[in-house]
């Protein structure tokens, strides 16, 4: 029982110790504390894989994208990318390219992936396209990079 009491003793003063310091500029820890967010997250990471599948394709590109509160990112064009992402409600699989243009028919597949969050949904997407020019073609511009 008297370790107990010494260990509990001991414990609230290495507590006050370690807080102590803290609580003295606690007024200005929450002064300068952010604003709580006001929209959720939207945070992906989007890659190009030369492959049939993205478990055993090394990427080729990556880059990252996020569209709230502002687009940005490492993707080339994020504006953009973010606008077509909310056309379809961050629905991958209805992306579609406006481009029409003919491909040649070799075989050589790419995979693209996206992964993070949309909107405070987890994203896991992955498709395959037969080859770089089907992918362009098909594709949209959030994997134009």
């Amino acid at each position: 029982m008297r370790t107990l009491v010494r260990r509990a003793v001991i414990c609230g003063l290495a507590t006050a110790a370690v807080l102590g310091p803290m609580t003295a500029s606690g007024a200005a820890a929450e002064a300068a504390a952010p604003e709580p967010r006001l929209y959720a997250p939207s945070a992906l990471v989007l890659t190009v894989a030369q492959g049939e599948s993205a478990a055993t394709a090394v990427p080729l590109r990556a880059v990252t994208l996020t569209c709230t509160p502002t687009a940005g990112g490492t993707h080339p064009a994020p504006k953009k990318a973010c606008e077509e992402l909310r056309s379809v409600q961050g629905r991958f699989d209805r992306l579609g390219g406006e481009e029409t243009r003919p491909c040649i028919k070799i075989y050589d597949p790419v995979v693209v992936t996206a992964q993070g969050t949309w909107e405070g949904r987890r994203v896991n997407f992955e498709k395959m396209y037969a080859n770089s020019c089907v992918m362009q073609t098909e594709g949209s511009s959030v994997f134009s990079f």
